[in-house]
Order: structure tokens, then sequence, then C-alpha cells
């Protein structure tokens, strides 16, 4: 079976062979590829999309993937040649001695940053080979590394004695109540590889504390917004918690037909969204007026809707089953049974949204669908030509 692979952070052809990248019918993209001498020409023999970076590695490299910390111990407990291509970050402790690292038992090639202590940084350079010459130093505390989710409040500003470099692999999000003042005097350097989401009042101090932001993408939460990070489904009673709130979300608003135009103006001003509303006609007018970007997809429906958000597979039986008919909103997977007939569809699916995936039995049906689809970012696919390819997406590090 061949195989297809969407986006992979590294892959690994230090140990690859012609037997081993059998089968890989194509990658799309790659962040890095690392490869020997001897078997760099299986690079041409694969099917590559996008590659950020290639390094060849030299004989006696060993890969190490993450964070290395390198202290006094660590350097005494090498007692031979030790020779590694890190990817990702090297970190030098400030106890380290001038004359450890002149004994050249560890060599270094850097696929990221190495961080020194100042008066380190020359000899640290000796470590390295002339492609990883990115060093940056510090004066009093190695950097803190904060990898996945991180939440900065201020409790953890209070618990810092000194003022901190801090490196944010993930998501960083800044409290709403966290006090700037504090975060300006305790937070030294801020390095943030992903998201940062952050509040419009916040902004300023961020930018202050960054030197680049060419890795990271920032969120900002207008004023008065309230954020909503889980999808929002709002009723006749749940909307009553509400009271001319403002929200910014990235998830969808379902609002159900039994909320009044009345309810609904009375719980909600404004929504700042990137994502999707769903809300019955009778009050479609009032939900566009509520929105304040023009980006915002406003999908209503006239009797009913189904909202498919994980993977639901649909009968003939089922469709029929129906009392009416409906818009159908697919925002996971829609898989069509083989019984599903193009009568049946004409009869119970009013239109059709698809931000994710629908597979159908057969070819036909894509036909059908030209009439009812009302909006289409995601895909259809057929079943059976799934079937002859197997797909992976999303590989931290790959090794053929």
């Amino acid at each position: 079976m061949n195989q297809q692979i969407g986006n992979v952070g590294l892959l690994n052809l230090m140990n690859a062979t012609e037997d081993s990248i059998k089968g890989i019918e194509r990658i799309e993209n790659i962040g890095m590829v690392i490869y020997r001498k001897e078997n760099a020409h299986l690079l041409s023999a694969l099917s590559i999309g996008n590659i950020g970076k290639s390094m060849e590695v030299p004989e006696g490299y060993s890969l190490y993937n993450g964070i290395l910390y390198i202290d006094e111990s660590y350097l005494c407990s090498i007692n031979q040649s030790t020779q590694l291509l890190v990817n990702g970050m090297v970190i030098i402790d400030k106890n380290v001695k001038t004359e450890q690292l002149n004994q050249e038992w560890l060599q270094l090639m850097v696929n990221g940053k190495v961080y020194s202590p100042t008066f380190l940084a020359g000899a640290v350079s000796q470590l390295l080979s002339k492609a990883s010459l990115v060093i940056e130093t510090y004066e009093e505390e190695p950097p803190r590394i904060e990898n996945g989710e991180f939440t900065m409040t201020n409790s953890f500003l209070l618990s810092m004695d000194n003022p901190l470099h801090l490196i944010v692999n993930g998501k960083l999000q800044l409290a709403q109540d966290l006090d700037m003042n504090l975060f300006d005097e305790k937070i030294n350097k801020l390095e943030i590889n992903g998201l940062a989401s952050i509040y419009e009042e916040q902004e300023a101090y961020l930018y202050k504390k960054t030197s680049s932001l060419t890795s990271s993408v920032v969120r900002v939460i207008p004023t008065g917004f309230e954020q909503v990070k889980k999808q929002l489904r709002l009723n006749a009673k749940s909307i009553r918690r509400l009271k001319k709130a403002k929200l910014f979300t990235k998830k969808p608003i379902v609002i159900e037909s039994d909320v009044t135009r009345e309810a609904l103006t009375q719980a909600i001003e404004k929504i700042d969204s990137t994502s999707v509303i769903v809300c019955h006609e009778e009050v479609e007018d009032l939900v566009f007026e509520c929105c304040v970007q023009l980006e915002t997809e406003v999908l209503s429906y006239e009797h009913k809707f189904v909202y498919i958000e994980g993977e639901e597979e649909w009968s003939n039986h089922q469709f029929l089953a129906l009392d009416q008919p409906a818009n159908f909103i697919v925002n996971g997977q829609l898989t069509l049974d083989l019984d599903v007939t193009e009568d049946v569809l004409r009869e119970k699916m009013l239109t059709l949204d698809i931000f994710g995936e629908v597979i159908v039995p057969e070819k036909k049906y894509k036909g059908y669908f030209q009439n009812v689809i009302r909006l289409n970012t995601g895909t259809v696919k057929e079943k059976g030509k799934m079937e002859k390819s197997h797909f992976l997406d999303n590989v931290g590090e790959l090794s053929l």
C-alpha cells in the first residue's frame, strides 16, 4: 500500500535504504531533512513538496532531539569523544568551566539556538560546527523553557526572584488580570515559538519584551471582549447567562431555534469570530449586526439543522428518519453508506456546508452535491479511492 504523508517536522534518512523508502508515495512538507553522505541520493528519490532545511550529518554524529542541558556534571561524565547533532536548543550552565570546554571531548551541530553565559561564549563556539554558530548569551540565569500551553499569572511572576528570560514553545496566554507593571519588572526577555494569546491592553508590553515574532502568531483579544475557548451552544435557557456580552472566539457558535429576537438582543452585543455561527433564519439579520468581522460565516437554517463535528456514518434509514428536510453542516467527517439514494438526499438535505470532509460511496454523489452545497472549504472524497492509499499527517520525527 502506498503511503502519503502530510507534514513532517524532521525526516531522518541517516539509516535509510532503497528498501526503507519503498511505498512512500509523497511527503508534502518537511521542516528539516538529515542524511548521511552515502545515502544522500535517496533524498532525490522521494517525492517531496517543500523542504525547509536539509543537513548532511558527518559520520560519528548521533541525533539528539529536544533541549540539551550542559553543566559541569555532564561534562565530567564524558570520557570519550562525543559528537551530537542537536535538533532543538542547547543551554550551557554558568557552573561550566572554560577548561572543560577546551578538552574537546564534545562536538556539536545545532539546528536551533545555543544559550551560554557571556564569559563562556568564546569557548562554547569551539564546540560548534560553523553551520550552527547561533549563540545567545545571558548574564544571571539561563532561560526558563515552558512547553505546551502556558498561562502567565500574577502568582507566577511573584515567584520570580530575578528578571526572567522566558521561552515558550507552544501556546502562551497572558491572564486577563495580569499586572503589566509586574510583567515589565519580572520578564527580562520573551521568546515565543507558537501562539501568543493576549488582551489588547497588553499588546505594547508584549512587543517591548520580544525582539522578534517571526516564529509566532499573536492573537489579540479586543478590549471589553470575553474569550470563548469552546464551542458555544445557546438555547432559550442558556442564553440568559449572557448580558450584553461581547464574545471573542475561534470556535463555532450554535443558536437554537427557540432563541427569540428579544433574547438574542438582550444577551449579545458583539461577536468577534473567525469561525461559523449557526442560527435560525428568523434571527439571521441580528446575528449579522453583531459580527464585527466580515469573514465570519453565518449559516442559517429554515426548519432544523444537523451539525456534524466528529465522525458520523449515515445510512438511508437515518435520512428517512428525519421528520423534515434539514440543513447539514459538516465540521468533522460525514460518510454516506452505499444504500443512500439520490432521491432521499434530494428530499432530506436542503443545503450542505462543508468545513471538514464528506466521503461518498460513488462519484455520482459529487454531482448531486453541486445543487445543495452552500459553502465548501473542506473536501468531498470517494471511498473507493481513499482505500488505495494510506495517509499520515503531522509527524514530529519520521525515520525511514
